[in-house]
């Protein structure tokens, strides 16, 4: 392939409609990449020019960019460009690196797991060899990186209050509480000594308390809470769980690392129901659960297993190849 391989000449994105020998460079490189698989419908004279960007070189570079975790336009625009760049060596060295992290996943996760891949930003319920949910999330930002773990999902917690882990406490929420109380206040925050569950109001006083290491600050449940309406209960040493979360736009962004290392849900709701329908819960009681301000646990029988991993690269069950960006740097 290699051989075979020559990047696109310089030159400015290009689109439905556009002519040239550079659209041409386009075509042939998807082709040995295995996007173009020609126009689609009859070919005739005015669909065979191979110099004219027509409806199969768009769909061409909509499965390049899909594999690729870019943004699905069918427009070869500047991003796109960049990553045809990259010389076939560099993508065999990258399934390489990956195929070592795939090893060291166990061969039988169990009938039932959920796996996070963290350059993806999605997470993936698989029963019985088959994806049956999935949907986006949100990730630690490079500072605050999400760790590969193994682990289970042994509760969820619906209506939870979030106690506030003490590096971000210094960091973020300290400064605020001292500048506006009486916002954090009505925010739902509330100062708790460690060790304790006693609260007591954001004052002067507390806050010292809290800077000192005595206490934290902990946000009580209901529909204002940080977590959102349901908190997944992962065992592990480093405080990460999977979560809702107020900020939904933030599911609207294509890369998605802006989190402390927890990992936000974009359907939260749809993961409890999957993991507690076998008890009786239907959607109408999950739904009912996340109402008001009680916070309910409720432990998950048979909790399946959890991967929290690490995949720029990885070939799909219809033997596609799919790559990431390298978000926090590991593969070099």
């Amino acid at each position: 392939m290699m051989a075979q391989w020559h990047p696109i000449a310089p030159g400015e994105p290009l689109r439905a409609g556009d002519q040239g020998p550079r659209i041409a460079q386009l075509r042939k490189l998807l082709q040995m990449f295995g996007d173009y698989n020609g126009h689609p419908g009859p070919v005739t004279a005015n669909n065979n020019n191979p110099e004219r960007f027509d409806a199969g070189l768009q769909l061409a570079v909509e499965s390049y960019q899909r594999r690729h975790g870019m943004a699905v336009t069918g427009v070869a625009d500047k991003a796109t460009l960049k990553e045809l760049e990259r010389p076939p060596v560099d993508l065999a060295r990258q399934l390489e690196v990956n195929a070592k992290r795939w090893d060291k996943l166990p061969d039988k996760p169990g009938k039932r797991y959920i796996l996070v891949n963290v350059p993806d930003f999605r997470l993936h319920l698989i029963e019985q060899h088959r994806v049956v949910l999935s949907m986006k999330t949100v990730v630690g930002k490079s500072s605050k990186r999400t760790p590969d773990m193994t682990s289970k999902v042994v509760s969820v917690v619906f209506n939870p209050t979030w106690t506030v882990p003490r590096s971000i406490l210094l960091t973020d929420l300290l400064p605020k509480a001292r500048n506006n109380p009486e916002a954090m206040h009505r925010r739902g925050y509330r100062v708790v000594k460690y060790g304790t569950n006693t609260t007591t109001p954001i004052s002067d006083k507390s806050i010292q308390s809290a800077a000192r290491g005595k206490a934290t600050l902990r946000q009580i449940s209901g529909p204002g809470n940080t977590l959102g309406r349901v908190k997944f209960i992962v065992p592990n040493k480093q405080a990460i769980f999977l979560h809702d979360t107020q900020a939904q736009s933030l599911f609207e962004h294509h890369h998605r690392a802006f989190s402390h290392g927890c990992i936000r849900l974009q359907q939260p709701e749809e993961l409890a129901y999957a993991l507690l329908g076998p008890q009786g819960w239907d959607r109408t009681r999950v739904a009912q659960a996340t109402t008001g301000d009680e916070s309910i646990t409720i432990k998950v029988a048979n909790p399946p297993k959890l991967f929290i991993a690490y995949f720029t690269a990885w070939v799909d069950g219809l033997g596609k190849v799919h790559f990431r960006p390298d978000i926090y740097h590991r593969d070099n």
